[in-house]
């Protein structure tokens, strides 16, 4: 189980358990208090052998707890589901994306806990997980309340995500009333800005899909 000690004195960070459950869905439960199944594969997933290259194979389930055993907050994060419904990605590319970029799904806070920092250090902890399990890319919705936030944890925010697939090709990905927060997480993945597009291309995270140089956007097609 990964543990890990943080900057707020008297809290620990580690990874989720079983036993975990019913304190992770409490305080997922005040993230889209409208939809009460937004999180209902969390519980199951809770369930999953402990196993890398995360904290449950393709999934970072962590928590925040308090010396003396409360659950203080909680991180979910993991595979970008959108990947694998995109009409540009056939399953085997979408695989082999999902083993680059990674999206935070949900960090919560125990309401009485917000203002200690212990969401600004879960997320610090999960972009040192996956950047130490081969991404590339880390993603999240991101509301404009929040925008600032994330800037100041080192995310970029467009209203687009694009992914590049070759020196000329790209597929882009837009979540309906938020913008994505991104963060490079390694010396091969760079954003890039392409006249014609609104938002960069994220290039280089997989082999070989560093966009070409002088490439643009004409409104239909990328061009060189």
């Amino acid at each position: 189980m990964g543990t890990n000690r943080t900057r707020l004195p008297g809290i620990t960070l580690r990874d989720a358990a079983p036993s975990d459950a019913n304190a992770v869905m409490r305080l997922l439960a005040d993230v889209n208090p409208d939809d009460p199944d937004a999180f209902e594969d969390v519980r199951p997933n809770l369930s999953l052998p402990q196993e890398g290259p995360l904290s449950h194979f393709r999934s970072l389930m962590v928590v925040a707890e308090s010396d003396d055993g409360e659950t203080l907050g909680v991180l979910v994060g993991g595979v970008p589901l959108w990947l694998f419904d995109h009409p540009g990605l056939d399953p085997v590319l979408a695989h082999c994306l999902a083993e680059r970029i990674a999206v935070i799904t949900a960090v919560a806070v125990d309401p009485q806990q917000r203002g200690r920092r212990i969401g600004a250090e879960l997320i610090r902890h999960s972009v040192r997980r996956f950047t130490r399990a081969g991404y590339g890319l880390l993603t999240l919705n991101c509301f404009p309340a929040l925008e600032s936030y994330y800037l100041g944890l080192g995310f970029s925010i467009m209203d687009d995500l694009n992914v590049a697939l070759g020196p000329l090709n790209a597929v882009g990905h837009r979540w309906g009333d938020t913008r994505v927060a991104a963060r490079v997480l390694d010396r091969y993945t760079a954003f890039v800005d392409v006249p014609g597009l609104a938002s960069p291309v994220a290039a280089g995270i997989l082999p070989n899909t560093r966009f070409a140089r002088g490439a643009y956007f004409d409104g239909e097609q990328f061009c060189a």
